[in-house]
């Protein structure tokens, strides 16, 4: 047995993963046997190492391996690090381990990701927090779609936010999926940012909401456009009143 083939069996006979990876960056190891031994054991982190940093490794192999771990963590990385990786059976699995978050994250980082088939993932795992952020980040988003996701998830918070910061929005619809909510707190907050915004409307809602909108109905009355905005509303009140309108 030559010293390499002892190194490798003593590391596997530990289960001493770093250990493996440590004795892959020396240029005299067996790398194919190491990178067997390595992908045997269930260290997502050493195997994207050494597909980071050894002078040989087999990739499809390694992503394989990563991909039956269940590590989103680690497969994500390695679509950025490794100098080989295949993106579309990156994204699949990812898709099958079901975590939104790294595929939000492959989407910023990878450079061959199919954005279009990431948004629709997302989607369909019903995460409107990261639709939001697939919209506010990605180089590549369809906003028709994610608009549409939005909408038929019906978070208040993101739609919100994709009305605040998104570059396409369409916020007259959104506003009328706003009001469904009936959450106070974000209609509060999207007077105070959307450029179309209908105050009287959003403002029966808040009188309406109780309880649970009396901490935001206060803000309203010192928040600057809300507090022009009813100001106004109070004035035609009054000119109705006298009959002025």
């Amino acid at each position: 047995m030559s010293g390499s083939e002892s190194i490798i069996e003593e590391l596997a006979r530990t289960g001493n993963a770093a250990g493996l990876w440590r004795a892959g960056l020396a240029e005299e190891i067996d790398h194919a046997a190491a990178c067997r031994t390595l992908l045997s054991m269930d260290d997502p982190e050493m195997i994207f190492l050494a597909g980071r940093d050894w002078r040989e490794f087999d990739y499809p192999a390694g992503q394989e391996r990563l991909a039956a771990l269940e590590s989103a963590e680690f497969l994500h990385k390695a679509g950025i690090f490794w100098r080989s990786f295949d993106f579309t059976r990156g994204l699949e699995d990812l898709a099958a381990i079901g975590e939104p978050e790294y595929v939000y994250r492959a989407g910023r980082f990878w450079r061959g990701i199919d954005h279009r088939r990431a948004l629709d993932i997302i989607i369909a795992m019903g995460k409107a927090r990261y639709v939001y952020y697939a919209g506010q980040e990605w180089k590549i988003f369809d906003y028709d779609a994610g608009f549409e996701a939005l909408m038929e998830m019906g978070s208040a918070e993101y739609i919100f936010y994709g009305g605040s910061y998104w570059k396409r929005f369409d916020h007259r619809r959104a506003f009328e999926r706003l009001l469904e909510t009936g959450n106070p707190e974000f209609i509060f907050k999207a007077g105070t940012l959307w450029d179309d915004f209908d105050y009287p409307r959003a403002w029966g809602v808040l009188e309406s909401s109780g309880s649970g909108g009396a901490s935001w109905r206060g803000r309203a009355f010192t928040q600057e456009k809300w507090r022009r905005a009813l100001g106004e509303i109070w004035r035609e009140s009054s000119q109705r009143a006298l009959g002025r309108v």
